[in-house]
């Protein structure tokens, strides 16, 4: 019958070829053991490895986070809440034997005639010193979250003024360090 389809001798031919490859690699259960001690063994530090540098990256890249914003993005925030780029300024509050610091948003506006800073880039200047002290205290989510949650405005045709306050939570050494 072989003879008759003719693929028989291809047949062994295969079979032949599969069973080189077989017998060529020699599994075995021992071998399998081996090789699989091997790999756990060396899984630990592999993954010891990558937890170390995905612990890196994460420093690195809170640390950008945090960098990344600057008086540019300051001043970007308060132009999207309120539509003009207005002055801030910190204020201390003495009030019933406690004290505590605002960050004022004040009603001057960027190029107004009562606008201390002469130019954009002193204003931005500024803003980026405010920044930094609010980064250095750990208050800049904070006073951004009251930003974006208060429904106040400047308003500079009042008497008296209107200013947007936005509280520090801080420390009485805090306050004293930064109001000097």
């Amino acid at each position: 019958l072989g003879n008759i389809f003719g693929k028989d001798e291809d047949k062994d031919k295969s079979r032949n070829k599969d069973s080189d490859i077989i017998n060529d690699e020699e599994i075995n259960i021992s071998s399998f053991q081996q090789e699989l001690t091997k790999r756990q063994q060396q899984q630990p530090q592999q993954e010891l490895e990558t937890d170390i540098d995905n612990a890196i990256t994460d420093a690195n890249k809170e640390e950008e986070e945090e960098e990344e914003f600057d008086g540019y993005m300051m001043r970007d925030a308060i132009y999207n809440k309120f539509g003009e780029c207005f002055d801030v300024d910190f204020n201390k509050v003495d009030a019933y034997g406690f004290r505590s610091v605002y960050l004022n948003i004040m009603p001057f506006r960027l190029g107004g005639k009562r606008f201390r800073h002469e130019t954009e880039l002193d204003y931005l200047c500024h803003l980026q010193a405010v920044v930094e002290i609010l980064q250095k205290y750990d208050q800049l989510d904070y006073v951004l979250a009251q930003l974006d949650e208060t429904t106040k405005k400047p308003r500079a045709g009042t008497s008296p003024l209107i200013a947007v306050p936005l509280r520090l939570d801080l420390t009485e050494e805090q306050v004293n360090q930064i109001m000097g």
